[in-house]
């Protein structure tokens, strides 16, 4: 079975993918600092919230870990000021220490779960990443980010993902910037670097994108899932009902106990953030309906 056939089964109950980070955090640890430059922290914090919520899915951003480097280490940026976006993006990707706590990371994860639950890797796509580099570095002001940077970055993205070749991971998700500088169909011909090297590797791939589900025809891309975090289930369920394989629906309204799966046929995946802040008596009162 593939993990596009385990997120959207035929014959079994609606899977429930949580992110859950955040909120495992603040709640088994006080909201440490060291979660994303310390493996032993983040897997004891990343365990007791699995144990506690049971996702079917885990899955982590890369992105966090390269943000808490930047934000320890400030000057590693100096030299990249100024420069061409896809400078700073090669040598942000270089930085061993971040990728060494991630694959350490997910070594823990993989000896722990032995993939049950599967392991998913969250990257930022090409122009989100090169998005957040120009708002944490000043680059070069004269030299905005085009569609060539965006296939560069790709490229480097393509050849970074092999570091994960051996990490037991199941797939992809490309979490897309909320205000992109191409829309999706244009950006995804330029992600295909990325498209390339998840393939290779027999990994499945999915997008993230902020706002509602709209204009989702699930043909003519190299797509296998869509997630949409923010959407309401009740509008998610046209689409699924065509068979459409999307998720969400856990958005904040859900988690402050303002809607449910409850009146839902038992369709579609249930995917979305758990916030920081959450109350855990409603966490706890609406997983017990979503598993009902």
């Amino acid at each position: 079975m593939n993990f596009k056939q385990f997120l959207f089964p035929s014959d079994t109950k609606r899977k429930v993918w949580l992110d859950f980070l955040d909120y495992a955090n603040r709640l088994f640890a006080a909201g440490r600092e060291d979660l994303w430059s310390n493996p032993d922290t983040f897997i004891s914090i990343y365990s007791q919230g699995q144990g506690l919520l049971r996702s079917d899915v885990l899955s982590l951003s890369i992105l966090d870990f390269y943000a808490d480097f930047i934000h320890r280490e400030p000057e590693v940026r100096e030299p990249w000021v100024g420069r061409k976006p896809t400078f700073a993006l090669k040598k942000l990707l270089a930085l061993e220490e971040p990728r060494r706590v991630l694959l350490d990371v997910l070594s823990g994860l993989q000896t722990l779960y032995r993939g049950n639950p599967p392991i998913v890797l969250a990257i930022p796509s090409p122009q989100r990443l090169l998005l957040w580099l120009d708002s944490v570095v000043q680059l070069d002001q004269d030299h905005p980010i085009s569609d060539d940077d965006i296939e560069a970055a790709a490229i480097y993205l393509a050849e970074y993902l092999r570091s994960f070749s051996t990490s037991g991971l199941s797939a992809i998700v490309i979490m897309e910037s909320d205000s992109p500088l191409l829309d999706l169909n244009e950006a995804l011909s330029l992600y295909q670097p990325v498209f390339n090297i998840v393939k290779h590797y027999q990994w499945s791939v999915g997008i993230q994108q902020e706002g509602i589900a709209h204009g989702i025809t699930g043909d003519g891309d190299e797509l296998d899932f869509y997630l949409y975090g923010d959407s309401e289930s009740s509008d998610l369920l046209p689409l699924w009902k065509k068979g459409l394989a999307i998720g969400g629906g856990l958005n904040r309204n859900f988690w402050e106990g303002n809607s449910d799966f409850s009146e839902l046929p038992s369709i579609g995946l249930a995917y979305g953030m758990i916030p920081g802040n959450a109350e855990p008596e409603k966490v706890l009162a609406q997983l017990k309906k979503l598993h009902s």
